[in-house]
């Protein structure tokens, strides 16, 4: 790259710290796709779950106030357990927990689309115009450049997954008016941070190195598309023909899966509603049972309740029994493999062609 001008040329702005270098690549590129309709219809669209959940935290705030403000549907309200209208306070944690996983299920399909929308130009754009040389020349570094590339992807997935669990907490908690809220929920909170700031890092750093590794953003679309449906049908397959534990870890979501499983604690919420159930279960059976000693044992009663009559929705899937660490060690070791390939893909010495 040719230099016109050697001279001296006085800086006239304030002086930013070199921690923050990464952040001028980041709003950059953030400026760049939001001028993109698709990615904007994305955004709006993946808020939609949000909405319905903070709508839900809500109504269940003034359901346990017992508000007037239900009496419209107070109908509707009858068809709950007799256990949760009468205290709905005990099950607080196991409604908070379901909710909060629910929208975080539906959340990762838009989290996958918009990494689709998102990342393939980040760096094969880059090295298809040669820009790189370009960045380098300036006072940042590969991990600048890393971190600037990573912020493009980590800002939309926050957008989708972190900013609205933690609003729709915040909308909750306000609803209730009631401070134990926050000593019964708080860890759903932490636990949606974390697990939104584990997704931003894992499927950030995996699209920068399959980006990094061909200068034609279709083809890397076309690779994060079969890296995520693919692993889902191999794990499939594996798991309708292998039947082994580990079959699940082929697919991609399934390792989030397990993990958002145990950072909401999602086998208690499923404990207290299994309870419920069999509670429900037992005085169905009561019911139906003689009054008279005459005619016990007459007519026929009821199976006695066993395992394979507990819902599916009730138990942990199967899909998801395996050992937390596997998911881990997955996930990890992507991560490992991505930061390898940024590091031999993206170089300050490349030759201009």
């Amino acid at each position: 790259m040719p230099i016109f001008d050697q001279g001296y040329q006085h800086w006239q702005g304030a002086i930013s710290g070199h921690g923050l270098r990464w952040l001028a690549i980041t709003r950059q590129g953030v400026r760049q796709q939001l001028r993109r309709r698709r990615t904007k219809w994305l955004v709006s669209v993946a808020f939609v779950p949000a909405f319905m959940l903070a709508a839900f935290l809500v109504l269940w705030g003034l359901i346990e106030q017992n508000s007037t403000i239900l009496q419209p549907i107070m109908g509707l309200l009858q068809s709950l357990p007799e256990e949760i209208r009468s205290g709905p306070k005990s099950y607080r944690t196991a409604i908070w927990t379901w909710a909060f996983n629910t929208l975080f299920d539906v959340s990762q399909f838009f989290v996958m689309l918009l990494v689709l929308a998102v990342g393939p130009d980040l760096i094969s754009q880059d090295l298809r115009f040669n820009a790189i040389p370009l960045y380098l020349s300036r006072p940042i570094r590969r991990i600048d450049y890393y971190l600037g590339k990573l912020g493009v992807i980590g800002f939309f997935l926050a957008a989708v997954a972190i900013a609205p669990a933690v609003a729709a907490y915040v909308l909750g908690l306000a609803f209730s008016f009631d401070l134990g809220v926050l000593k019964d929920t708080w860890h759903l909170l932490v636990g949606s941070v974390a697990y939104g700031a584990i997704m931003v890092v894992s499927a950030g750093t995996l699209m920068l190195a399959i980006s990094s590794l061909s200068r034609n953003s279709r083809l890397v679309g076309a690779t994060w598309v079969g890296l995520w449906i693919m692993s889902n049908v191999t794990a499939g397959v594996l798991m309708t023909s292998v039947k082994q534990e580990w079959c699940p870890l082929f697919s991609y979501t399934t390792n989030f899966d397990r993990l958002r499983d145990e950072l909401l604690d999602m086998p208690a919420a499923r404990e207290k509603f299994l309870g419920l159930w069999k509670s429900g279960q037992n005085a169905a059976q009561e019911a139906v049972r003689p009054r008279f000693p005459f005619f016990r044992g007459r007519g026929r009663r009821p199976p006695p309740l066993s395992a394979g009559q507990t819902p599916p929705m009730l138990t942990t899937p199967v899909h998801l029994r395996f050992p937390l660490i596997w998911s881990v060690e997955v996930l990890g070791g992507l991560f490992v493999l991505s930061a390898w390939t940024l590091s031999t893909r993206v170089k300050s010495l490349d030759r201009l062609k």
